[in-house]
């Protein structure tokens, strides 16, 4: 009897053990799943930490806007010539060229009055300045903390007339694609064409590009490149930087390609000291012609030679036009919506870029008619050259 009660007391001794074993071991393959599906990649460099300064770029950009919403102009008049990424006195911001169309000289003095007016409330940090060129336009400069960051002009005259046959041409890809499932799936079933760079050894890139890839959307390769501040800021697993040898970047690049089935192209994520590098890139650039694939210059220095080089070697290449969400604010990401479109208007073509943000998602979803509407969204290698 002893026996046998020494038995059934370790046969519960060793079910308990093993019920413990399960629960730990279902509670840590939990928490994994889930730190995989929350813990995105660190945010492309440009703008990832918050400063005095572009706060100060922001107050700009808000009080230009509300003084083109005061006097009425309509929103198809509102063009952006450039957008471009900056690096100085180690400060990072977009310079923004606007070019707005006014049916006349009064209604152009009137406007660049009330723009004057609220960036006086700015002073000193904000210095504006003003000249009228051959009675077809007033040009306004605005200098945020002595550094050039805006530059407006109000035409006046029907030389700066813009008419296209067909609707600009929009594509927008979202980056980072890899670590949040829910997220990545909720843009696959937006009603638009989007194009999703995926990241190479993400932990659900080959399901999330398989999904893609049925679903018709188009796919890149998210190819990290070497940060002006590596290592302080990691790119990330599957990385290249510019210390290694033409076969190792060869090799890696191969590798990379490989953890994302059914990719028409590649773009870059982080990148901004590699893509300086010209040596670098035509490594880079040789490669992806040898794979038939295009190449899209995210544009995280303004010193990139990536899309010119492509060019000149003969690798049907793009740019990206704005980055969509560096600000994760609703508000700010309407405005880069905005400049995204006002760009499209003038040129006929822009390449927005995106990251799987909630916030990000929601402004996409708000803008659902006006880009079905008024603009050609597709897929980006539609406007590859």
């Amino acid at each position: 009897m002893l026996i046998k009660k020494k038995k059934r007391g370790a046969f519960f001794l060793l079910s308990s053990i093993l019920l413990a074993c399960l629960i730990i071991l279902g509670l840590f393959l939990f928490l994994s799943d889930n730190i995989s599906e929350k813990s995105f990649p660190v945010y492309e460099e440009i703008y990832s930490v918050s400063s005095d300064f572009n706060d100060k770029i922001g107050e700009v950009d808000k009080l230009i806007y509300e003084s083109l919403f005061e006097v009425g102009v309509d929103e198809k008049d509102i063009f952006f010539l450039d957008v471009i990424p900056m690096h100085e006195k180690g400060y990072e911001w977009d310079y923004a060229e606007l070019l707005i169309k006014l049916p006349n000289r009064d209604n152009a003095i009137g406007l660049e009055n009330i723009i004057d007016n609220k960036l006086s409330r700015l002073k000193p940090s904000v210095k504006y300045d003003k000249e009228e060129s051959s009675n077809i336009e007033i040009v306004c400069s605005i200098y945020t903390l002595g550094l050039f960051t805006h530059k407006i002009k109000l035409i006046y005259k029907e030389q700066g007339k813009i008419v296209r046959k067909d609707l600009p041409k929009i594509a927008i890809i979202i980056d980072d694609i890899g670590y949040d499932h829910e997220l990545a799936v909720s843009f696959l079933d937006l009603d638009l064409p989007l194009s999703f760079s995926v990241l190479p050894w993400a932990p659900h890139s080959i399901e999330i590009a398989d999904k893609a890839s049925k679903k018709g959307s188009e796919l890149l390769l998210h190819l990290p490149m070497e940060p002006k501040n590596y290592p302080d800021l990691d790119p990330g697993p599957g990385a290249i930087l510019t210390d290694m040898e033409e076969d190792e970047i060869r090799k890696i690049i191969r590798e990379d390609i490989k953890q994302v089935p059914g990719l028409r192209g590649v773009n870059h994520h982080m990148g901004s000291y590699f893509t300086e590098r010209r040596d670098k890139m035509k490594i880079v650039l040789k490669e992806l012609k040898k794979h038939n694939l295009f190449y899209v210059d995210s544009r995280t220095t303004n010193l990139t030679v990536a899309y010119d080089l492509a060019k000149e070697m003969g690798v049907p290449a793009a740019k990206k036009s704005v980055f969509l969400d560096n600000d994760l604010s609703l508000k700010a990401i309407k405005f880069q919506m905005e400049r995204l479109l006002g760009i499209a208007r003038y040129s006929g073509t822009a390449v927005g870029i995106g990251h799987p943000h909630r916030e990000t998602l929601k402004v996409v979803q708000d803008y659902l008619y006006q880009l079905k509407t008024d603009f050609r969204v597709v897929p980006v290698s539609e406007l590859v050259e």
